[in-house]
């Protein structure tokens, strides 16, 4: 069929193909929107890795950009963790199922870390580091990220930080600061890359040293962006200082720093977020949204479109031998634009006063968390609870199985000297096996009567 146009063209002229006047009146239309939307779509990165036997944990790994990450990566081999608010959601084990299957790859797990909560990131920080010997762990990608719609009100994490700052920067600051000793302690030939979702909003940020996490400020109900901008604007500087205290750390291997944190920009994508914040969360804006979807398909990136930064920063060899916190867009490294992100005193006080918040939040919500434990356990009926006591010392004395502390083995120990007859007191440390007289009944049996008298027959029949 388009020989035969192309010859029609050829030999007869254009105007005798078909349709001919239509071709040429929206011809230069299509091409010129083709053109734009090329334009708008990015660079694609053209590096490629071994991700095999490789480990990621990533955050925001199940919509929009760390869904397609996820995928793209666990279809090249790569064992996946994927933080997750709760593991027992129906949806997210079909969601884990699915990924398996679609990617052939059955090393994807999910693990409960609520970036909502820095007591839920901090268990699972703890879990994850006590293991040994190490877990290894060739890489950390952050997309996880709250965006308020304009005109709604505050919103705040259980710990009571506004949410855009407490999740997009408290919540990575908290986990990567954690996990850092799991990042140090990977053997020296490993390439350790950490990267974070960034965005050109950070530009709009409003840093304050007085009050970095947005506790006292009054909330912009109207520019909701200015805190998802500062909160950027302070992972971006968070990502530079880290990479400098990375890089301090002493291996007793005496080897170079081997992990490397950079901040990849994807631009704007047709993402769910993108999509809530545009709609500001109304049934009528997200009416609109649609009406409009034509004109964002033009100029909005696909997620794999907006991935191709995170896949750069991710494989690139370049940044094996450059030193971390940059800021990655279009597949290429940006000068810093805001002078904080050159300011390492800025940086240092930023990390610093961050950390001493984190100590004082993690407090209060350890004393607010008792407290709703006690209130729980106040309406808890009294036969309810003396059940329950009696099934821990039912537990703690059971033998079969394996004590947790010390009290509980000592409790075994009781049971056990009890259920074979040894006597057990306050004072008593008799050995399960003792060779001492206190322990003569358990060894030889006391001579009776009857058995003396039997003795002197067979003695005197003997002589006989």
């Amino acid at each position: 069929m388009p020989i035969d146009i192309l010859g029609t063209a050829i030999y007869e002229g254009p105007e005798a193909i078909p349709g001919w006047e239509y071709i040429k009146t929206y011809s230069p239309a299509i091409m010129a929107i083709a053109g734009i939307k090329y334009y708008f779509g990015g660079t694609s990165n053209t590096w490629e890795r071994d991700y095999h036997g490789k480990v990621y944990i990533m955050t925001g790994a199940t919509s929009g950009l760390g869904a397609y990450l996820a995928y793209e990566l666990a279809s090249k081999g790569a064992q996946l963790i994927i933080l997750v608010r709760s593991t027992e959601d129906s949806w997210l084990v079909d969601y884990v199922e699915d990924l398996r299957e679609k990617t052939d790859n059955f090393m994807i797990y999910a693990e409960e870390c609520d970036l909502n909560s820095l007591y839920s990131i901090r268990k699972f920080a703890t879990k994850w580091l006590d293991n040994q010997p190490p877990r290894r762990l060739d890489g950390v990608i952050c997309c996880a990220a709250e965006s308020i719609p304009i005109g709604k009100a505050r919103q705040v994490t259980v710990d009571g930080v506004e949410k855009q700052i407490g999740i997009n920067y408290l919540a990575h600051f908290h986990l990567l600061t954690l996990l850092s000793p799991a990042l140090k302690i990977q053997l020296p030939d490993r390439d350790v890359r950490v990267v974070m979702a960034t965005c050109v909003s950070q530009a709009l940020g409003d840093l304050d040293m007085s009050d970095a996490l947005w506790l006292n400020r009054r909330y912009p109900t109207r520019e909701p962006w200015k805190l998802y901008g500062t909160s950027k604007l302070m992972l971006t500087m968070f990502a530079k200082e880290f990479q400098r205290r990375l890089n301090s750390f002493e291996r007793k291997d005496k080897a170079p720093c081997n992990v490397r944190v950079n901040m990849a920009n994807p631009g704007i994508m047709r993402t769910p977020s993108t999509r809530r914040f545009l709609s500001m969360g109304t049934i009528w804006g997200l009416l609109v949204y649609f009406v409009l979807f034509p004109i964002f398909w033009i100029f909005f990136k696909s997620t794999s479109q907006g991935a191709q930064s995170f896949l750069y920063a991710l494989a690139a060899p370049v940044f094996k031998n450059l030193d971390g916190g940059n800021v990655i867009q279009e597949c290429k490294i940006l000068k810093p634009a805001r002078k904080e992100l050159s300011d390492e005193e800025l940086q240092k006080a930023l990390y610093d006063e961050t950390e001493k918040l984190l100590e004082a939040l993690e407090k209060n919500s350890a004393v607010e968390r008792k407290k709703q434990e006690k209130i729980q356990e106040s309406k808890i009926p009294l036969a309810e609870k003396l059940r329950a006591q009696n099934e821990e010392a039912r537990k703690r004395a059971d033998i079969h199985t394996k004590p947790e502390t010390p009290e509980e083995l000592q409790a075994k120990l009781a049971s056990l000297k009890k259920l074979i007859g040894i006597p057990s007191g306050a004072d008593d440390k008799l050995p399960l096996f003792p060779s001492n007289p206190r322990a003569e009944n358990l060894s030889t049996p006391k001579s009776t009567p009857k058995s003396k008298s039997k003795a002197k027959k067979s003695k005197s029949k003997k002589k006989d």
